[in-house]
C-alpha cells in the first residue's frame, strides 16, 4: 500500500513538473530584436522586429528598393503573436497610395532560447528570426 501511494506521488509531481515546463515554455520573454531574412521573387529581403517590454513594437522590412515599416502595439498569447498597427510607411509608393492592413497574427514556435520558427496562416509565409539582442 504504502509503495502504491509512493509511486502515486512521483508521477503526480512527475506530470506537474511536465505542465509546469510547457507553461513556461508558453509564457517565454519574446522581448528584444529579432531579425530574419526570406527569399521572394524580388530577391532576399531582410526583415526586423523590435519588441518592446511593455508591448510596443516597430517592424522593418526591406525587399530591393521598398523598405517599410510598421508602428503599434502587440499581445502575446500561447504561440502567437498579435500586432495591432497604428502607423506605417511608406503612405505612397510609386506615386500610389497603400493600403495596410490594421493587424496582423504572427504563430511562432521556439526552437531554442534565441530562435524562433513563424508562420503566417493567411499568406502561408514561414520564415526562422533570430533574437540579436
Amino acid at each position: 500500500m504504502r509503495r502504491t501511494s509512493l509511486i502515486i506521488a512521483l508521477v503526480s509531481i512527475s506530470l506537474v513538473s511536465s505542465w509546469q515546463g510547457v507553461f513556461a515554455a508558453a509564457q517565454q520573454d519574446v522581448t528584444g530584436i529579432w531579425r530574419s531574412q526570406v527569399v521572394t521573387a524580388l530577391g532576399k529581403c531582410n526583415g526586423e522586429t523590435i519588441l518592446m517590454p511593455k508591448g510596443r513594437f516597430s517592424k522593418t522590412f526591406r525587399c530591393g528598393e521598398m523598405f517599410t515599416k510598421d508602428v503599434g502595439t502587440y499581445t502575446v498569447g500561447e504561440g502567437y503573436i498579435h500586432f495591432n498597427i497604428q502607423d506605417h510607411e511608406p503612405k505612397f509608393y510609386k506615386g500610389k497610395p497603400m493600403s495596410w492592413p490594421k493587424s496582423e497574427t504572427v504563430f511562432f514556435q521556439f526552437v531554442g532560447p534565441d530562435r524562433m520558427i513563424c508562420n503566417d496562416r493567411i499568406t502561408g509565409g514561414r520564415w526562422e528570426a533570430i533574437r540579436v539582442r
